[in-house]
């Protein structure tokens, strides 16, 4: 059986917007997103199902008897007044119209779950629906614990759980494994972070420049707004670029956007004309890529204490009027949103990322996991676990979604997290997106859901002068960070990490030291402490200290 890994980057939620159901999953908390229960090898004590007849067919078919199905769940704070974690909107629907009776072997809360599911883990005592991350995920799968749901996601899933999870990429990669299904994924897309270029369009204006088409162009535009006193106050106080400490490895303000306008893709893992996987931050490109960056720097374009500040500090430095560019990502008007102001000038807006050479640009992306949900090996009825997760879809986003969404999702738009599972629309901005500017356009939101109408009413608010709403404008208005990864999507202009599996055992024992070299050299090599030619050494040294063996685990899941 071929083994599986995961990714080590860090799932994120697309938008930490706590008003409505916005939150799907990146800068948001997985806890609350994610039912982090436990499994352990070979529960023998099966659910009481009763004598249930053969389950009724169809994706919302209803077990007549009904079946018992055992879970586990964490608190949550997001319940209908009078209900509680066992007996909610969601549990009694389960019972009402699919009779699926969901009993809790346990509820915790999210800051011991991971515990309390490795306990489960060690007990012997499977639940039968199993909410787990990947790494135990993997466990189960290698343990032979877990139900092969192929051929009941074929008979069962209803079209529009299908169409989600083959939104943008393939959102069941995770939880797959030799051509066979063995869970679902909590898939929240694969577009919302795309890297793109954010300038400050006040100083560009004020030096007549226009929005750079290619790379030279934008370092150009980097010099003039470190050289020619693109603020206006007589004094030279002015960087054209901010980056901060963890380079490729942070959020805002990191270089990854310039690194992809040279064809180079650091942290990512990709597969090369050949087939054979490759990791970005050792190819050639990223060379060049570091070689540009040390002639900015030495030329004062990049601010020189950005090695000493991490995102918060990068973005105050930014924010006091020092810096007109950066790289950044969808949600980066957060970041910047502090100097939009009563009495500012200061406006920001994003542009796609611009390539080195006459060969288009790809910005590198990942795809965004939470939990995977499985069922033990030997529950009578996998196919519960399809109807259940087809019963969120649907109260959420189908056919019934305008007359009980509001009773699922609740005053809070939070309440999908009283349930054991849970899928929001993949890509939803994008979506988001391209109702609210035609909500706009026609100065009419009556066709607008709760969260787009919420943006809808926040962009109007900015353009009656609330100036406090702006990130509202420059995230789904007509000129935002949603219109350029439209403009990725009709392009083709994205390339994903193939890398979605947990860590190899490599990845897990020699990671960190690799990641703390590869961080290390690349900064002593823009600030030029280093010569350029330090990578190739960099690179050597990276393949003996175990990258070439993480190299070989990578293509042997991946081949």
């Amino acid at each position: 059986m071929k083994r599986f890994f995961q990714n080590s980057f860090l799932v994120l939620c697309t938008l930490a917007l706590a008003m409505t159901a916005a939150c799907s999953s990146n800068g948001a908390s997985n806890a609350n997103n994610r039912n982090d229960n436990g499994a352990s090898p070979g529960a023998s004590n099966s659910s009481d199902s009763g004598n249930a007849s053969e389950e009724s067919d169809g994706p919302f078919g209803k077990y007549d008897p009904p079946i018992t199905m055992r879970a586990t769940m964490i608190e949550t704070d997001f319940l209908n007044e009078g209900d509680t974690v066992e007996d909610n909107v969601w549990t009694r629907g389960y019972s009402e119209e699919l009779g699926v009776q969901v009993k809790y072997d346990w509820v915790v809360d999210g800051a011991n779950a991971g515990e309390k599911m490795n306990i489960t883990l060690a007990s012997g005592d499977l639940p039968d629906l199993l909410g787990v991350n990947q790494s135990q995920f993997k466990q189960l799968l290698e343990a032979g614990q877990l139900e092969d749901l192929s051929e009941v996601y074929e008979k069962y899933a209803s079209p529009q759980l299908k169409e989600f999870y083959s939104s943008g990429a393939d959102g069941l990669l995770p939880a797959r494994s030799d051509d066979k299904l063995y869970g679902l994924t909590y898939y929240s897309g694969s577009y919302d972070t795309s890297p793109m270029l954010w300038i400050r369009t006040d100083w560009m204006n004020n030096l007549g420049l226009k929005p750079p088409a290619t790379m030279d162009e934008a370092i150009g535009m980097i010099k003039a707004f470190a050289e020619e006193d693109p603020d206006r106050n007589g004094k030279d106080d002015t960087y054209g670029i901010q980056l901060n400490k963890d380079l490729f490895g942070g959020g805002d303000f990191n270089p990854v956007g310039f690194a992809n306008g040279y064809h180079a893709y650091p942290g990512h893992w990709f597969k090369d004309d050949s087939g054979k996987a490759s990791y970005g931050s050792i190819l050639p490109e990223m060379k060049t890529v570091l070689g540009k960056l040390q002639e900015m720097y030495k030329a004062g374009y990049i601010d020189p204490e950005f090695g000493t500040k991490d995102v918060a500090k990068a973005g105050e430095t930014v924010m006091s009027d020092k810096v007109g560019l950066f790289f950044g990502y969808m949600t980066s008007p957060f970041s910047v949103s502090g100097m939009i102001k009563d009495g500012s000038t200061a406006d920001w807006l994003p542009y796609p990322i611009p390539s080195a050479d006459d060969k288009p640009a790809l910005v590198q992306n990942n795809m965004s996991f939470g939990s995977i949900y499985a069922v033990r090996k030997g529950y009578e009825h996998p196919e519960a676990l399809i109807k259940l997760m087809n019963f969120a879809v649907e109260k959420m986003f189908g056919e019934s979604a305008a007359a009980e969404s509001a009773n699922y999702l609740g005053s809070s738009g939070q309440g999908f997290q009283a349930a054991p599972v849970r899928l929001l629309k993949p890509n939803k901005n994008v979506f988001i997106y391209q109702n609210v500017v035609a909500a706009l356009e026609a100065n009419d939101p009556s066709a607008l859901n709760t969260e787009e109408k919420s943006y809808f009413d926040g962009i109007t608010k900015y353009r009656g002068g609330d100036k406090s709403q702006w990130w509202f404008e420059r995230i789904f208005g007509p000129d935002s960070s949603q219109k350029v990864i439209q403009q990725y999507i009709d392009n083709d202009a994205i390339t994903m990490n193939e890398w979605v599996y947990p860590p190899t055992d490599t990845m897990v024992s020699k990671g960190g030291t690799l990641g703390k070299l590869e961080l290390e050299t690349f900064v002593k090599i823009i600030y030029g402490q280093a010569p350029v030619d330090a990578f190739d050494k960099f690179v050597e040294d990276w393949k003996k200290l175990g990258g070439e063996k993480m190299m070989e685990e990578v293509n042997q899941v991946l081949q």
